[in-house]
């Protein structure tokens, strides 16, 4: 008589309580995977739990802040969309951003000093096309001829340059500051080990 295959082990049924410790394990930065192997499930379990209870009264607990944000619904749909591509609801992605906060809002020093530096070009720029205009308009009250030479056309055609090279590089700082900002938010929203960046 032969004895029939033994069958397959049942998944394991979570109690509450386990469920609740592991949105809380997960909400402090646990990693997906250590809460798997500590509790025996696979880390899709893990996430299927904190889904259905990142907004239940018995996670939040004490010590936690609800906050409003009104946006637009154009600006709610794209929201929605992005973290949704990231497999995120919205309360995770907005945690995640919040825990992250100081390194992603901090001032950066050396975009400051340039930026400070280029307003200095600008003012210095500024204020030798307005004692150019100054003297012209002076010039053309009296009477006289205009103190426009081939050296002030020189200087202005200077100073529009130096303008045209500060907007370049704001341009190019900004641009860099965006690719910067872009590659910290992708790591912050990232769906495993989703704490705070290194």
């Amino acid at each position: 008589m032969t004895s029939a295959a033994p069958s397959a082990s049942p998944r394991r049924r979570l109690t509450q309580g386990q469920r609740l410790e592991i949105a809380r394990e997960r909400a402090k930065g646990v990693e997906a995977k250590d809460l798997a192997a500590r509790f025996g499930v696979s880390r899709q379990t893990i996430h299927a739990v904190v889904r259905e209870l990142r907004d239940a009264p018995s996670f939040q607990g004490r010590g936690t802040s609800v906050l409003g944000l009104r946006v637009t619904d154009q600006e709610a749909r794209d929201f929605e969309a992005a973290v949704g591509r990231l497999g995120l609801s919205k309360t995770e992605a907005l945690r995640r951003l919040m825990r992250s906060a100081v390194p992603l809002l901090a001032p950066d020093d050396e975009v400051a000093a340039r930026l400070k530096q280029l307003g200095a070009e600008i003012n210095r720029v500024g204020g030798n096309l307005n004692q150019l205009s100054r003297a012209c308009n002076e010039a053309r009250l009296r009477g006289e001829p205009l103190p426009y030479t081939a050296q002030s056309h020189a200087e202005v055609r200077a100073a529009i340059a130096v303008v045209f090279e500060a907007v370049a590089q704001v341009g190019q700082l900004a641009r860099g500051q965006r690719r910067q900002l872009d590659l910290v938010v992708a790591g912050v929203l990232q769906d495993e080990g989703g704490g705070e960046p290194a």
